[in-house]
């Protein structure tokens, strides 16, 4: 009987649709990353066709000695996550194997925390937060503008994107609620490359958010941004491209908000750039080296930087969209059907 391996429990609704699947399923009991060896050890077996992996965890790396591991019946790696940079692809499809992610659910829960995180750096709240918690705000005297923060219903902000996707997008939705009706943001994105009919693409960005939306350069997009929201892929030409430089052309009063991937933003020259007042603030979703992020690290202990724990995709609904999505994939998979969510490069 073909079998199913499950690395960690993908809750209630993700584990019913894979109980109802007919397939045999071997389940870690753990509620915990299994050891790399329980890992290789049942992708040995021959009925094994398929594994639902988690993201990033060393025990799933997919790698030439998972691969290697693995009998020549594996069909298929789903992967709980958009992501697919720890899975070495080309070497899987060589071996007669897909990859199958999740992409396409945690639009709505990203622009959400993308909103969130904007509000906060910009209203100073994770400084006000901690002010109340250490007992210091007793001590604060009061003052006109004391612990005042920046508005986003500012006339004529203008709001930037370092990638304009489906995320992006459907944060600039959101945002556009909280601006100023009457003199409306203008909106700048910065896109791989520039399109033969750029111009008409923006035209029918503009017409449908009812704002001025138009491709920038790079240089232009750090120019001129009081809003910047870095939403793009990592690769080796995004990787550190938000760096000293690009902050030495931002404005004193703009803020960064990287949702994206930790390794976009170099994370010595954002410190610089906080700490001696280059830009207003940042706030952060990722981090390089995350999670391994301890506390005595620089950017914790930066009044004006925000650090969040990767929250993107932590909403109940798009985590069991996930998990949905990736047991699917492993059970089509198994049954020689197209994978609903397949990583073609």
């Amino acid at each position: 009987m073909p079998k199913i391996l499950v690395t960690r429990h993908l809750g209630q609704q993700a584990m019913t649709v894979l109980e109802q699947s007919g397939l045999d399923l071997i389940v870690n009991p753990e509620d915990a990353a299994p050891s790399r060896d329980w890992v290789l050890g049942h992708l040995a077996n021959p009925e094994v066709q398929a594994i639902c992996l988690m993201h990033s965890q060393p025990s799933d790396k997919v790698d030439e000695q998972l691969l290697d591991a693995a009998s020549p019946n594996l069909r298929c790696v789903s992967t709980f996550s958009v992501g697919y940079d720890h899975i070495n692809v080309k070497a899987a499809n060589a071996r007669g194997v897909k990859v199958g992610h999740t992409p396409g659910v945690l639009d709505d829960a990203v622009a959400d925390l993308t909103v969130m995180l904007v509000l906060m750096t910009l209203r100073r709240v994770g400084e006000s937060i901690q002010l109340v918690r250490s007992g210091g705000w007793p001590q604060l005297p009061w003052a006109p503008f004391v612990n005042c923060g920046q508005s986003i219903s500012h006339p004529s902000l203008t709001i930037g994107f370092l990638g304009f996707g489906r995320i992006s997008q459907a944060a600039l939705e959101r945002l556009l609620v909280f601006t100023n009706k009457t003199d409306r943001p203008q909106i700048i994105y910065n896109s791989s490359r520039r399109r033969d009919n750029q111009d008409t693409i923006d035209a029918d960005f503009s017409k449908r958010y009812g704002v001025d939306v138009k491709r920038v350069e790079k240089e232009e997009l750090a120019a001129k941004s009081d809003i910047l929201i870095v939403l793009c892929d990592l690769n080796p030409s995004t990787k550190d491209l938000v760096n000293k430089s690009f902050f030495e052309q931002m404005k004193e009063s703009a803020i960064l908000v990287n949702v994206a991937r930790g390794p976009i933003v170099n994370s010595e020259d954002l410190h610089e750039a906080l700490t001696t007042g280059q830009i207003w603030g940042a706030g952060l979703d990722v981090l390089t080296g995350e999670p391994n992020i301890t506390a005595d690290h620089p950017l914790l202990h930066v009044k004006n930087c925000l650090v969040l724990p990767h929250l993107g995709s932590a909403d109940y609904d798009t985590r069991n969209k996930m998990a949905e999505l990736c047991a699917r994939n492993a059970i089509a998979a198994v049954r020689g059907d197209e994978l609903l969510a397949e990583v073609k490069l």
